[in-house]
């Protein structure tokens, strides 16, 4: 592999790397929003239910929106580092 390939295959792999945990933290966060939605619902009366609903914004399509955004960035910095990186000489002493 030439020098300036294993740079960009190195800043490539590590962005991945970052843009992956990045979509687990999001899960994550829709798994907690989830579970603390349903004690909430489950702890008021159901007369109030249609305010709790309301209030509920971390749907199937929010996680699915903040998921395309971080893959876009993702791309979009793999792409810029790429196109970075294509103005200078990598090499290597061993």
């Amino acid at each position: 592999m030439k020098p300036d390939e294993s740079v960009h295959s190195f800043y490539s792999k590590n962005t991945k790397i970052l843009f992956k945990a990045f979509l687990i933290m999001i899960e994550d966060l829709n798994n907690d929003h989830l579970r603390n939605f349903e004690k909430l619902r489950n702890s008021i009366p159901k007369e109030h239910q249609p305010l709790i609903d309301q209030a509920d914004y971390f749907d199937q399509r929010k996680l699915q929106y903040l998921r395309k955004i971080i893959l876009d960035l993702g791309n979009e910095t793999i792409r810029t580092t790429e196109n970075s990186l294509e103005n200078f000489t990598i090499s290597f002493k061993f």
